[in-house]
C-alpha cells in the first residue's frame, strides 16, 4: 500500500513537471521561435533542470511536437454523440461558434502557429500537415452540413455548398487575423454569430 501511494505521488510530480515544461516551451517557442529557443532557456523558464527536460523529451524536436499536440487538442471538434439529435442548421451554427470561441479563448495558441509559420523559411512539414488536416476536416464537415441544409430548405442556395463553405471560412480566418491584431474589441461572439447566421439562413425556415 505504501509503495502504491509512493508511485502515485511520483507519477503526479512527473506529470506536473511535464506540464510546467510544456507551458514554458509554449511561451518561448511563440515568443522566440523554435530555432532561437534553447533547452537551457526552457529549463530556466520552467524552473527545472535541463536533465529533467531530457528525461521527459529526448530532443528539442520531440518537445516541440509535444507542444504542438497540446495546442491542437482544442481544435478537435467531435459532434458524434449529438449530431443525430440536431438539424444541420444547428450543427453549422455550433461549428461557427466553436471556431469563434476558440479564437477568442486561445489567442496564444494561434499566435504560436502564426509565429512558427512566419519565422521559418521552410515551415515544418509535420506542423503544416497537422494544421492542414484539421482545417480540411473542418472544411469538409462544414461543406457537407451546408449541402444537407440546402437540400432540406434550411439554408440559402445562393452559392453551392463548397463555395459557401469557402467564403464562410475566409470570413472566419479574417476574424482570426483581426482578433490577433486588435484584441477583444475585434471579436464579439454574439454579433458575429448573428451576422453569419443571417447570411446563411436569413429568410429561410
Amino acid at each position: 500500500m505504501v509503495e502504491e501511494v509512493s508511485n502515485a505521488g511520483n507519477e503526479s510530480r512527473a506529470q506536473e513537471s511535464r506540464d510546467e515544461i510544456l507551458q514554458a516551451a509554449t511561451a518561448l517557442f511563440a515568443r522566440r521561435g523554435f530555432h532561437e529557443t534553447s533547452m537551457a532557456e526552457v529549463a530556466r523558464e520552467a524552473g527545472v533542470s535541463k536533465a529533467l527536460i531530457f528525461w521527459h523529451f529526448k530532443t528539442k524536436e520531440e518537445l516541440f511536437f509535444a507542444v504542438l499536440a497540446r495546442l491542437l487538442e482544442p481544435y478537435v471538434i467531435d459532434f458524434a454523440e449529438e449530431r443525430s439529435a440536431l438539424d444541420e442548421k444547428t450543427q453549422i451554427l455550433k461549428l461557427i461558434e466553436a471556431y469563434l470561441s476558440f479564437v477568442r479563448d486561445h489567442a496564444d495558441s494561434i499566435r504560436f502557429f502564426v509565429a512558427q509559420l512566419l519565422r521559418s523559411e521552410k515551415p515544418s512539414p509535420a506542423l503544416n500537415n497537422q494544421v492542414l488536416a484539421l482545417y480540411e476536416g473542418y472544411r469538409a464537415l462544414l461543406t457537407d452540413l451546408i449541402q444537407h441544409a440546402q437540400d432540406d430548405g434550411l439554408c440559402s442556395r445562393r452559392l453551392d455548398a463548397a463555395n459557401t463553405a469557402a467564403f464562410l471560412l475566409s470570413t472566419l480566418n479574417g476574424l482570426l487575423i483581426s482578433y490577433l491584431f486588435l484584441g477583444n474589441q475585434a471579436l464579439s461572439l454574439e454579433g458575429m454569430m448573428g451576422m453569419l447566421g443571417d447570411w446563411l439562413f436569413g429568410g429561410m425556415a
